[in-house]
């Protein structure tokens, strides 16, 4: 496999994957890798949660239908939190209606994107600082 410019160009972005599909978490973080980023999944809301306190990503991708706490309670825990204020929220759904990204913003997301995404896409916001 070659690899273009844009590979490798995230620096070592550490970045948390919250998605109950397991095959969709998984995949998205192996591609984010090979983006350059550092990775770790969560399978359900409320351990992308737990997972987001220890672990102190730059940066969690949340998908918002989970159990045991969707995306947007999970959004808004880790926006209530001092170490969760900086951090940059990504909603990643297959949710895309209007009202999705209302409720995903006023949740405290910086971006939402629609399921299937583009890799690039998502690697461009995930660089970008917040505010």
């Amino acid at each position: 496999m070659t690899q273009d410019s844009s590979i490798n160009s995230a620096g070592g972005l550490h970045v948390l994957v919250v998605d109950d599909n397991h095959d969709a978490a998984d995949t998205l973080a192996e591609v984010l890798e090979i983006m350059g980023c550092r990775t770790a999944t969560a399978y359900d809301g409320l351990e992308g949660v737990e997972k987001a306190e220890q672990l102190r990503p730059d940066a969690v991708v949340l998908d918002l239908g989970m159990p045991r706490l969707n995306g947007y309670e999970a959004c808004e825990r880790i926006r209530a939190q001092p170490w969760g204020q900086d951090l940059r929220l990504v909603a990643v759904s297959g949710w895309g209606q209007q009202d999705d990204r209302r409720r995903s913003m006023e949740a405290g997301f910086d971006a939402h994107l629609v399921k299937p995404v583009a890799p690039e896409e998502l690697l461009a916001l995930l660089e970008l600082p917040r505010g």
